[in-house]
């Protein structure tokens, strides 16, 4: 198959203001919960590229057109339960203010001995809400995911790409290496919001050239259980890949009226 190399960096964040079972991978948003707040220790960190296309197929010029996904796999190779954590961190221009959404808090996963999970483009979006009240919603974003750990461990980032209406078409499987970084790491307090609650911004903002002139969708659903807002409904987005009909039971939505 053809290969999908490195990505070339992302939109400024201009306008944007104001992890189980042994041996298979399952969603990190059905990991093992942990206490908020807690001091984690860690000695080793991954930082795994992502590229997501959420809503709509990239177009605004800084990757090809099309439509990209990155799944992050997590195995802990001991015989030991660990507890690592995990951000996202956005590519923003270079030279440019990154922003109150640069860089989002930690969160914890607890990985059993021989375990696994995989961090999946939706996983990654809802690092981002909600953020001091606020939700990101993206039409795509690029960045990585990075990981904190304190055992080394098997990271592998699995990238697929396709034509704006076709089936995939080009795949890529990169291990990420570690560095050997020893530092203690706070993980974020959930914030708790209320289904439709909580402010929420689209990223990139409306208007801009990656919607190609059309109104932005609202995700909603998936594995996240992102929420519409008052007065919406989350229904299945006839534009993706993913069907709920036909097995498909974590596919993201869109709001409509």
């Amino acid at each position: 198959m053809k290969q999908m190399r490195a990505m070339g960096g992302f939109a400024a964040l201009i306008g944007l203001w104001a992890a189980l079972g042994p041996a298979e991978f399952i969603p990190a948003s059905q990991a093992e919960p942990m206490k908020p707040s807690k001091m984690i220790k860690t000695e080793y960190q991954y930082a795994a590229k992502v590229v997501c296309s959420l809503l709509l197929p990239h177009q605004d010029g800084t990757l090809a057109r099309g439509t990209y996904r990155t799944t992050v796999n997590i195995h802990n190779p001991t015989n030991k339960k660990i507890s690592i954590a995990a951000k996202v961190a956005l590519a923003t221009q270079f030279g440019s203010e990154p922003g109150p959404f640069g860089v989002t808090p930690f969160k914890e996963a607890v990985l059993h001995p021989d375990g696994a999970v995989g961090i999946s483009c939706f996983d990654i979006a809802g690092y981002f809400c909600p953020i001091d009240g606020v939700c990101v919603d993206f039409a795509f974003l690029e960045g990585f995911l990075v990981i904190k750990s304190p055992v080394a461990l098997d990271v592998v980032g699995v990238y697929t790409a396709r034509h704006t209406d076709g089936e995939v078409e080009s795949i890529d499987v990169e291990a990420v290496q570690p560095r050997q970084i020893r530092e203690t790491v706070k993980i974020g307090a959930a914030e708790p919001t209320e289904p439709g609650g909580g402010k929420r911004i689209d990223y990139p903002p409306k208007n801009s050239p990656a919607y190609g002139n059309k109104e932005p969708k609202e995700m909603c659903g998936g594995i996240a259980g992102f929420p519409c807002p008052a007065g919406k409904t989350c229904v299945d987005d006839p534009s993706d890949d993913c069907d709920p009909a036909r097995g498909g039971a974590d596919c993201p939505g869109i709001c409509v009226k």
